[in-house]
């Protein structure tokens, strides 16, 4: 599918037929997915776990995420489980690790540096940045049912 993505009916302000409307919002109500198996894996050690449920439990407030991001949510977990080591491994060895006699630098840097790469790219796919939230939630004067002040003079 080209173009840009489709927004939801709430969020959107295109014009559009109160029939439309309604297909769309039915649709959209298909789409929903339970959250009941948002369970972390046993792959996760501790801290991979802790950070598992703080997001299950923080996301839950706006309903977010669903079992299908599982999977991305898994790996975000372990990514910043793997990066909270890797920090302190080069907090404790820094000054003699920089660098190697080559010049090039340390293993740990390039592990760190692949590892927020990860971390940023599930972090967006999940919607755990504001910037990516701002994109699903519904804007508040959009979501609010306005009342019609000319209905009253309708018979």
């Amino acid at each position: 599918m080209a173009g840009r993505p489709r927004k939801s009916v709430d969020a959107s302000v295109a014009k559009r037929g109160k029939k439309e409307k309604i297909n769309r919002k039915i649709q959209e109500e298909k789409l929903k997915i339970d959250r009941d198996n948002l369970i972390a894996p046993d792959f996760l050690d501790e801290m991979g776990k802790e950070e598992f449920y703080r997001v299950v439990e923080e996301t839950a407030k706006i309903d977010v995420l669903d079992n299908l991001d599982l999977s991305i949510l898994a790996i975000y977990c372990n990514a910043y489980s793997q990066y909270i080591e890797v920090n302190e491994q080069i907090r404790n060895t820094m000054p003699a690790l920089r660098y190697n006699d080559k010049g090039r630098s340390s293993p740990l840097l390039t592990i760190q540096d692949k590892l927020v790469k990860q971390i940023m790219s599930c972090s967006s796919k999940l919607g755990l940045a504001t910037s990516d939230r701002l994109k699903l939630i519904v804007p508040a004067d959009l979501a609010e049912n306005k009342e019609n002040k000319f209905l009253k003079y309708v018979v």
